[in-house]
């Protein structure tokens, strides 16, 4: 921490205020015994100010850490959440520097990033196209590398930096940077599938470690890597978020979508088609058109109308012979109806004449 820690004055000041209440609380014991009351009521109250002024307290929740300050100066010591006895007042002006040490989670959505248009006709040897706009979703989640005394210098890297506020202005530059390096070579659709690659090539740039086995990914995820920008920081998370297309890209893009699904539909039901004629062709051995016409009308697709009529040779005459139909239809009713009824008058005329018959002779008997 020092270069000789016993030698060195500002250990003698971090120790002060701790020797300063003892003397205090010792003496008004002993005022108390010796002099008037109030002398020693006076010295202890002295030093119960003191003690409030110069404790300190280092929050838990959310955690954070503190860096011991003498005299406008940071040493190399780490003070962990607590309460601690420091003298923030002249002329010891022993205090502490706290910092925020909790992870914390960015969200950020780089804008108009310009992609590389991609043509059939385009060479490898040709300059590169410029294609549609898209947004880049982007999200990571980092921590103040505070790994007690051993990583000291890292949290003064912090400090210098400019804190959380400095980290993430820098490390959203250079994301930046690298998203539209990766986008000039590839087209939107390439942009849009590359999520893992654009993640891998970014947790090197900040941290030098590849993501290339599940240990790795493991230990990422678990306590992070340390930055190589000397920022102080630990990435222990990396996503890519929805890539959207912008503007008339995302119109095309999405009328694209809607006419290759169209398409498929299209195919899809040709196929269905197809499978059912082969189907009904063997089964019932019917000709190609009356095969479909039966798929058709099964999907719904088309209704069958039938006009075949026997004895009628063209369809101009279909009236005609549907009126003949039902005119002869009718007479035949007419005429069986009317037989029908002379056979009951028949009928009722002889039941009624035996039975005279019989009556006659009876009364002649």
């Amino acid at each position: 921490m020092f270069d000789n820690p016993k030698k060195d004055w500002r250990m003698y000041v971090m120790r002060a205020p701790k020797v300063i209440l003892l003397i205090g609380a010792i003496s008004g014991l002993w005022l108390l015994l010796i002099v008037p009351f109030y002398w020693g009521c006076v010295v202890l109250m002295a030093t119960g100010v003191f003690f409030k002024l110069c404790l300190r307290k280092i929050p838990f929740r959310p955690p954070h850490v503190g860096i011991v300050v003498v005299w406008d100066k940071r040493l190399p010591i780490i003070m962990t959440e607590g309460t601690y006895l420091l003298g923030p007042f002249f002329p010891l002006k022993y205090t502490v520097t706290t910092i925020k040490v909790e992870k914390t989670n960015i969200d950020i959505t780089y804008p108009d990033v310009r992609c590389k248009a991609r043509t059939a006709e385009q060479s490898k040897d040709d300059a590169p196209l410029a294609g549609g706009e898209v947004s880049i979703n982007i999200s990571y989640t980092y921590y103040p590398d505070y790994n007690c005394n051993e990583s000291i210098d890292r949290l003064f890297a912090f400090i210098n930096i400019g804190g959380h506020l400095g980290v993430q202005r820098i490390l959203e530059d250079m994301i930046e940077e690298d998203i539209r390096q990766i986008a000039s070579d590839k087209s939107w659709e390439e942009i849009s599938f590359a999520g893992e690659k654009i993640k891998n090539a970014l947790v090197k740039k900040i941290t030098g470690e590849e993501l290339g086995n599940p240990e790795t990914l493991v230990k990422f995820n678990k306590n992070g890597f340390p930055d190589v920008a000397d920022l102080g920081i630990r990435i222990c998370r990396f996503n890519i978020g929805k890539v959207k297309e912008q503007g008339d890209l995302a119109k095309a893009a999405e009328a694209f979508a809607k006419e290759v699904q169209s398409i498929r539909g299209k195919e899809a039901k040709l196929q269905f088609m197809f499978e059912w004629v082969k189907k009904f062709k063997s089964l019932a051995d019917v000709s190609g058109d009356v095969a479909v016409g039966l798929v058709q009308v099964a999907q719904k697709e088309a209704t069958k109308h039938i006009e075949h009529f026997e004895g009628v040779s063209t369809p101009t005459h279909l009236a005609g012979a549907l009126v003949g139909k039902f005119l002869q239809g009718s007479k035949g009713k007419d005429k069986k109806e009317s037989e029908e009824k002379g056979k009951k008058k028949s009928g009722e005329k002889g039941k009624k004449k035996s039975g005279e018959k019989g009556k006659k002779k009876s009364r002649k008997e």
